[in-house]
């Protein structure tokens, strides 16, 4: 167990290090994938796919839109001679001035005879011409034949549906939106995807019966999955498609291979090939982390876990319920990021809140649970949930009896009204009944509220509250005895206060 949290977090920092790569020194940001494959006539050809993420891209107005474009200039060299070049504008799609700017796709196949080449792709911000251009290199091998059983690259893909009519997308009959990287976050449910093999009928004989099998294992130690794969029978062909999917909403985070193989009608096995991937998936994890709760005490937990990114987010997700002497050790031991001292500040903390009377370890599980919870619900640009007020308020006092969320009132900022019938802070143990809290968020397209009253105790207490709740207007503020902006009649704010809903 302790060695599924230190992958799930390694594959955290390792996904966040890959995101804010690509989006170095303000470069176009996109994901970039390439692939082999070879058509019937034993041709070869090279397919590159990649997503572009528009909101790193400047936009110009488009027929009373907006819109992003790129310039892609495409080269493929052997040995230092240029073999194939391409250069061209994508422009991304149509967009509101108040939505986000769309991710969107280039899809490109070009036809190479055997070798060993470099792929080289420069990406350019069309309408920020001072904008660094980002580029991409990749090697890559072709070595096709027509006398022994080969195959194309694991294609990955976000979907597939029938083709009605064939397009740039378009592989023996379905259109197919390729995944370009290879991390699944919560949000994926199936791994889907697309592999070719080619001259079945030459090794086996024509019109003779075979079967993939594909099936997931553990990266790092190979063991099979047997939860996750099937198989398909086929005829052997020129061609063999194999166009599939396999439900992963219960993977564990962890590091994968899917594995494709074939044997003939005989059992031998003529072909195998793997394709290395990466899953979250935190509320699975939480399920094995309570299982394992149930024998494990904290000290041999945390005592195995070593991973220092991991022991770091474990001690600053106690900052929302730590009092003042250990926010300061929760500060300290994040700076040292010592794996012994943090271990030791962890234990210790969940030893003394658990007493003589409760299980430290099942009171962890249980607060990591609302943790992560946190961390879905309250983003704020790159801050974690537990560092925002709206997760701290919920870490602290628990989650809410009614939250009332209002984005589109009248001029107001967006604006959150909380009410307790009964909390209890986290940090004293004190209780109280009838509590609200009034979050905003003034910085437009951020998702980052702010506290700005509570009649909590403890708590930023604003009788003034409601200016902070409406957009630039100030009428009234200057009469100290004035709660209420004058020509706020139709708004819901002191509605939703009085009487949360």
């Amino acid at each position: 167990m302790p060695q599924l949290l230190n992958k799930r977090f390694l594959i955290f920092a390792l996904l966040l290090s890959s995101l804010q790569g690509l989006n170095l020194l303000g470069q176009p940001a996109c994901y970039f994938n390439l692939g082999v494959f070879s058509t019937p006539n034993h041709n070869p050809f090279i397919e590159t796919n990649l997503t572009i993420q528009g909101n790193s891209l400047f936009a110009k107005e488009v027929e009373s839109k907006l819109q992003n474009s790129v310039n892609i200039r495409f080269t493929v060299f052997k040995d230092s001679t240029i073999i194939k070049a391409n250069k061209y504008n994508l422009n991304g799609p149509l967009f509101n001035e108040n939505a986000n700017s769309p991710v969107f796709i280039d899809n490109q196949r070009y036809a190479l005879p055997n070798g060993n080449y470099v792929l080289e792709i420069i990406l350019t911000d069309n309408y920020n011409t001072s904008q660094k251009p980002r580029s991409i290199r990749q090697n890559v091998k072709l070595n096709y034949n027509a006398t022994t059983i080969q195959c194309s690259s694991i294609q990955a893909l976000e979907s597939y549906k029938k083709s009605f009519i064939p397009g740039p997308l378009t592989k023996s009959g379905y259109d197919m939106i390729p995944y370009t990287i290879n991390y699944f976050p919560e949000t994926s449910k199936d791994l889907s995807f697309y592999f070719e093999t080619y001259n079945t009928d030459t090794v086996f004989g024509k019109g003779k019966p075979f079967v993939y099998y594909y099936y997931l294992e553990n990266s790092e130690n190979f063991t099979k999955l047997n939860d996750y794969g099937s198989f398909k029978k086929q005829i052997s062909a020129k061609v063999n498609p194999l166009l599939a999917k396999i439900n992963i909403s219960n993977l564990n985070t962890g590091n994968y291979n899917l594995v494709i193989g074939i044997k003939d009608e005989n059992n031998i096995l003529h072909l195998e090939t793997k394709y290395f991937f990466q899953r979250l998936n935190r509320s699975i994890d939480v399920i094995a982390i309570q299982k394992y709760n149930e024998t494990k005490t904290i000290g041999e937990f945390f005592g195995n876990c070593n991973n220092s990114d991991t022991l770091k987010m474990f001690v600053e997700c106690l900052w929302p319920i730590a009092d003042g002497l250990d926010k300061e050790r929760t500060i300290n031991q994040s700076i040292k990021k010592d794996p012994t001292l943090m271990k030791n500040f962890i234990i210790d903390f969940w030893q003394r809140r658990a007493a003589d009377t409760a299980n430290p370890l099942k009171m962890w599980s249980t607060y990591y649970k609302s943790v992560q919870e946190a961390m879905a619900l309250f983003k704020c640009g790159k801050q974690p949930g537990y560092y925002t007020e709206r997760g701290r308020v919920y870490l602290q006092y628990g989650k809410p009896n009614q939250r009332s969320e209002q984005n589109m009132e009248s001029n107001t900022y967006p604006y959150e009204i909380w009410q307790y019938y009964k909390l209890t802070d986290a940090v004293n143990a004190r209780s109280f009944t009838n509590r609200k809290f009034v979050f905003v968020s003034k910085m437009l397209g951020d998702d980052c509220y702010n506290l700005v009253h509570s009649d909590t105790p403890g708590e930023i207490n604003n009788d003034r509250w409601r200016y902070e709740v409406t957009r630039r207007n100030a009428n009234g503020l200057s009469n100290p005895d004035n709660n209420n902006p004058t020509g706020t009649e139709t708004n819901q704010f002191n509605e939703i206060y009085n009487n949360p809903r």
